[in-house]
């Protein structure tokens, strides 16, 4: 039981540490829509709840809020995009916000 218990918080200790940044590579196809690059780079990390894909602070719930975050990460659960430019972050954010709730 014990064994157990270390090995599973082992394992979440060591996917805290090494956060979603295994896909901060990610390159969308040409003019891929906001919910397919969603689903190539976020969805592994962000897990739709309840039909939303994500819930937002009150804070993070702009288009230049989110812009920043896909640009420059946070910490190290939250990878920078550096791949992700032009009309592929404006769908994504837009997407992001017609599709989520706020706190």
């Amino acid at each position: 039981m014990k064994l157990a218990l270390f090995t599973m918080f082992l394992g979440c200790l060591l996917f805290a540490l090494g956060g979603c940044s295994r896909k901060s590579d990610y390159t969308p196809p040409s003019g891929a829509t906001g919910e397919k690059i969603f689903k190539g780079a976020c969805v592994q990390c962000h897990t739709p709840v309840g039909g939303k894909v994500m819930i937002l602070k009150p804070e993070m719930a702009n288009k230049e809020a989110i812009t920043e975050r896909i640009k420059n990460g946070k910490g190290f659960g939250m990878p920078a995009f550096p791949n992700l430019s032009g009309d592929a972050v404006q769908n994504l954010v837009e997407y992001v916000l017609e599709n989520s709730a706020a706190r």
